[in-house]
């Protein structure tokens, strides 16, 4: 199981990213990827990050991860949700067409599980969507157990990319708020039919920027109005993490509904889940 609070697993077919806004700055990816760089089971970690001020930092190169790790949720017998890319950014610009093709055929193929992918790149995602759109083949579509989500942290980024998620043909649409610098409003995107989840979380470890609950309050009542779910996801106190934190006396743990899907997989494959 995954620790991050809103997913149940975390799938990396393909590694490493670059610096895109200042949410970027603290990424704790870079500090895991620069652990597993260094470890002799994980050489395609090796050289994703260098060191800079005394922290690591993403180098801007990628890296496919094994066959077997490309192919991991078509042998995944229970139904399970997948957060895409936890380590880097599916819809970086340098990640190469085929290797996003690949990576989404098997999003595609198997269908009994759910998928989480964020993105920063949220331009390339909207091209990526226009591109299916296009497609000759029906089954190119987004399918509707895809779900497609940027990562936002101020209103300058939230303008921005939430104007290119809301062309992208998902069911689901979602914006994680993490790690959120300042208030939103997110309204006029808000919705049943634009964006439909919301998960807010503040920046934790050492020299971890403030998050005011006010903040998460306002997010929260933003949400209600527009009867869309709200997942607080996690606070900081003194820099370490407080996960699924409550606000006004309850915890905010709220996700769209998961389709209902006909089989729990494919019969050939091994009960690997």
């Amino acid at each position: 199981m995954s620790k991050i609070e809103w997913t149940e697993e975390t799938w990396n077919p393909i590694v490493g990213c670059s610096l895109a806004s200042p949410g970027c700055s603290r990424c704790y990816a870079m500090r895991q990827a620069h652990r597993l760089g260094a470890n002799p089971l994980t050489p395609h970690y090796s050289g994703l990050t260098t060191i800079a001020n005394g922290r690591p930092v993403w180098t801007g190169r990628l890296a496919r991860a094994s066959d077997t790790t490309i192919e991991k949720p078509l042998t995944v017998k229970r139904p399970t949700v997948w957060f895409v890319n936890s380590m880097g950014d599916l819809f970086h610009e340098d990640t190469p067409d085929d290797w996003l093709d690949r990576v989404w055929n098997v999003m595609t193929g198997a269908h009994w599980h759910t998928f989480q992918v964020l993105t920063k790149r949220a331009q390339r995602m909207q091209h990526w969507c226009w591109w299916l759109a296009m497609s000759p083949a029906v089954s190119r579509a987004v399918p509707d157990h895809v779900w497609l989500g940027v990562s936002v942290e101020d209103q300058r980024r939230a303008d921005e990319r939430l104007h290119e998620l809301a062309g992208c043909s998902a069911r689901v649409r979602f914006v994680s708020a993490e790690p959120l610098l300042g208030p939103l409003d997110l309204s006029p995107w808000l919705g049943r039919d634009r964006i439909n989840w919301l998960i807010v979380g503040a920046e934790s470890g050492p020299g971890a920027r403030p998050m005011r609950e006010e903040w998460v309050r306002d997010l929260r009542d933003q949400c209600v109005a527009a009867d869309v779910p709200f997942f607080y996801k996690q606070r900081a106190e003194r820099g370490r993490k407080v996960s699924m934190p409550t606000l006004d006396g309850r915890s905010w743990g709220q996700q769209p509904d998961r389709l209902t899907r006909r089989g729990a997989g494919p019969s050939s494959s091994p009960d690997c889940g």
